[in-house]
């Protein structure tokens, strides 16, 4: 079999390697002058680095189907590169966290929500009781809105008693794991104790918030999170190859690439299908790319809500800080390449899932490894493919 390439997205451009567009202009025109022969030499150092990081990568046994895409602002960076046979969807786990809080952050710009809004105004306060019981207080009506999105509700994650023993037959038990409901979900994380008072200053990444944007959203909305996002999202903005996974969607998992536990098969559908707005959806490359751009834009969250989704984000992971579902990435510059330090916006999931963007620079990339017990490996592989992009400014 030869060796995969590099190319141009299928859609855009039939060629079997990368491309940029002055450099289809010089070889055109017949009379390249210096600087588009820089750029020509530069994207194909580009591409070369490309093709030999994801070969790389993707020939290990913990890695399946790894698919990439690069772009960058004016459209002279657009590649893509996936694995000799992969399929064209694959799980983003919580990278469906940023499509779930634009439905809400579209309703605070034009005003029918509000980010300090108590969830009790939304959410029937039984549902909420016993979700955060810091000091010995019942901390139902503080609850606000904004505390489920950035995460700082102190609402234990009751996903981490969902978490798979890897010495454990992995296929057998995600494959025979029936799934769990939303009532199940606030049930487990109310035996769970709360380490913080709701909007005190911290954050902790918790499934359990988004279950409940889940919730908020289907009674603002009145539909299922499934339809409002294909009404509100998906087909305004053309995303053919994204849906929700829902119980009664699961050949959307079949239809995906295939989830590793380590170098074990995961067959979790019902598992993935329970999340909602915490981790549900299936997509690609090219969707994603589509979103997360919309979103750096503007066009996503609404008038001037990136801004404010960022503007008070707290750490949450390291190197990583959190705010209206939108993540934000600190690597150092000796890591990327990029002409100076700065934040990386977008989103990660457990699934080897990525989508980042530098908003200065205009740099972006989304892709998976489909790897659910090493997170780190995918953000590798987003660094080594913003450092080969560099290589096209400086050819």
């Amino acid at each position: 079999m030869t060796e995969p390439r590099c190319s141009a997205p299928r859609e855009r451009r039939p060629s079997t390697r990368c491309c940029a567009r002055s450099r289809s202009r010089c070889e055109r025109s017949g009379s390249p002058d210096a600087r588009a022969i820089g750029h020509a030499v530069g994207m194909t150092s580009f591409e070369d680095r490309l093709t030999a990081m994801c070969a790389r990568v993707n020939a290990r046994a913990d890695v399946s189907e790894l698919s990439l895409r690069v772009t960058d602002r004016s459209g002279e960076i657009d590649a893509a590169w996936s694995a000799p046979g992969a399929r064209a969807t694959h799980c983003i786990a919580s990278s469906t966290k940023p499509f779930a809080a634009a439905l809400i952050l579209r309703r605070v710009a034009s005003g029918e929500l509000g980010l300090d809004q108590p969830l009790v105004s939304i959410v029937p306060r039984d549902e909420l009781t016993g979700l955060n019981r810091v000091g010995g207080t019942d901390r139902a009506d503080e609850l606000t809105v904004r505390d489920v999105l950035a995460h700082t509700s102190g609402i234990p994650n009751y996903y981490a008693a969902k978490a798979l023993d890897p010495n454990s037959d992995i296929a057998a038990v995600t494959a025979a794991d029936p799934g769990w409901s939303y009532s199940d979900a606030l049930e487990i994380a109310r035996g769970m104790e709360a380490k913080f008072a709701p909007h005190s200053g911290r954050a902790e990444y918790s499934f359990t918030n988004y279950q409940l944007v889940t919730r908020v959203i289907e009674v603002v909305t009145g539909v299922p999170l499934a339809e409002a996002l294909t009404r509100e999202i998906i087909e305004p903005m053309g995303l053919r190859d994204t849906a929700l996974l829902t119980p009664a969607s699961l050949e959307l998992f079949d239809r995906a690439s295939p989830v590793l536990h380590g170098r074990q098969s995961y067959r979790g559908a019902r598992r993935l299908a329970s999340l909602g707005a915490e981790g549900a959806l299936v997509s690609s490359t090219a969707d994603t790319m589509r979103f997360l751009r919309a979103m750096l834009d503007g066009e996503a969250l609404g008038d001037g809500m990136l801004q404010r989704a960022l503007s008070d984000r707290l750490p949450i992971f390291p190197g990583a800080s959190y705010g209206l579902g939108v993540m934000a990435l600190t690597l150092p510059r000796l890591l990327t390449g990029l002409p100076r330090p700065g934040l990386l916006i977008g989103h990660a999931g457990m699934t080897g899932h990525f989508m980042f963007g530098d908003p200065v620079s205009g740099l972006a990339a989304v892709g998976t490894t489909n790897q659910l017990a090493d997170p780190r490996r995918s953000i590798r592989v987003l660094i080594g493919a913003l450092r080969a992009a560099r290589s096209v400014s400086r050819g």
